[in-house]
């Protein structure tokens, strides 16, 4: 009865948060950041009725299933409307500034490796994690954790400092960012970030167009579900020629599932009728909003407390120090400021966040080449934290 209670509310409540999208608190921290707090609730609900001696006891597997489940088809989803061969169409100083970003973030998260994170328990492959999500996003920082097999708590963890760290860090690249370093990076002088203009649009998920897009976005899920099974597969090939090991199907699994999601994806991006096809995307973010409540809500509340301050510590040096480097850099290079806040946004954040940070700082001209760069991050972040954290 819980088990079944627990699978509804992993699909039920993502859902609300996307139509209730102007609750206050969801406009204050973020879909996904409101998906986490009310997984985290749940968990703290469970936790307090065994402390008051009710036997309450969620289905670990639901949670941890579910979350790996809808990982792995939301990661085809997201890259399959990445319009990869619009990155040719970037003008210099868009991708000077991605290319100082990716140095920067790199640079950054191995120099604190060293300095301080090869002391925290496995500080190599939160490290990696921190590349991939802060050079494409929150599903690259999953797809990593999950690969190296990290367990969901710890996984949950990183993602909760990053969301905290993130949200004061996204503050600051609305509202300070530009008044601060427009003397020192300098204001925009030609506002020509694209060398020809760009096919590439934002969809968003909402009440209107959910009717609208059920054709479509079933033959999206579709074709990401059968790439999961696919790649399930593949992992389960692995596992029977490497001798079918009692116990290790799961170290096999996972991680091939992850790579070959993401490889797929990649790929499917390249045919036109599937990068056009509405609902693609929307239906990617809200499985990650399945994936971020599943995870929540199964994670262990006494183990968030011991191990939190050490990666909040890790991500904020990386999220600060990655930024200075970048700005330094792109100083060295001429790059405007407005060129500079929304390539950090595509970067550190991912596409979503472009739109609202090009019009705070009133640059649509922007909003195309940032959405661009964030599908570059998304389609790149997760192998190049893989290469990382296999070289840590």
């Amino acid at each position: 009865m819980i088990a079944a209670v627990q699978i509804l509310l992993i699909f039920i409540i993502p859902y609300l948060i996307i139509r209730h999208k102007e609750f206050f608190l969801t406009r204050l921290i973020g879909s996904i950041g409101m998906a986490y707090l009310t997984g985290l609730t749940l968990a703290f609900l469970v936790y307090l009725a065994k402390v008051f001696g009710v036997g309450i006891v969620l289905n670990e597997d639901v949670g941890t299933i579910g979350s790996h489940v809808a990982i792995a088809i939301a990661i085809p989803l997201l890259l399959f409307s990445a319009n990869l061969k619009e990155v040719k169409k970037l003008a210099k100083p868009v991708l000077m500034s991605g290319l100082a970003l990716l140095i920067a973030v790199v640079f950054v998260s191995l120099t604190v490796y060293f300095v301080y994170a090869k002391g925290i328990e496995n500080g190599n492959y939160l490290s990696a994690m921190a590349i991939g999500l802060y050079t494409g996003g929150t599903p690259n920082l999953n797809a990593i954790g999950n690969i190296f097999g990290l367990d969901k708590t710890l996984i949950g963890v990183a993602n909760l400092s990053d969301m905290l760290i993130g949200g004061v860090f996204y503050m600051f690249l609305l509202i300070l960012a530009k008044p601060m370093l427009k003397s020192f990076l300098g204001m925009p002088k030609d506002k020509r970030y694209m060398r020809n203009e760009a096919k590439i649009k934002k969809e968003s998920l909402n009440k209107t167009s959910v009717a609208e897009m059920i054709k479509p976005m079933s033959k999206s899920f579709l074709l990401a579900f059968s790439m999961t099974a696919l790649g399930a597969l593949i992992g389960v090939g692995i596992w029977f020629a490497m001798g079918a090991e009692e116990g290790r199907l799961i170290d096999l699994l996972v991680p091939t599932l992850m790579i070959s999601v993401t490889v797929f994806g990649v790929i499917a991006s390249f045919n036109k009728k599937i990068r056009e096809r509405q609902g693609s995307e929307s239906l990617g973010q809200y499985l990650i909003l399945v994936f971020s409540f599943a995870l929540a809500s199964s994670m262990d509340l006494e183990r968030i407390t011991s191990s939190i301050l050490p990666i909040l510590l890790l991500y904020g040096a990386i999220t600060i120090l990655a930024f200075v480097m970048h700005v330094l850099i792109a100083k060295w290079m001429k790059i405007d400021v407005d060129c500079v806040i929304v390539t950090a946004t595509a970067g550190l954040y991912g596409p979503a966040f472009v739109p609202a940070v090009s019009e705070q700082i009133k640059n649509d001209d922007l909003i195309v080449p940032g959405l661009i760069l964030g599908s570059v991050g998304y389609a790149v972040g997760t192998f190049l934290g893989l290469l990382i954290g296999l070289i840590l």
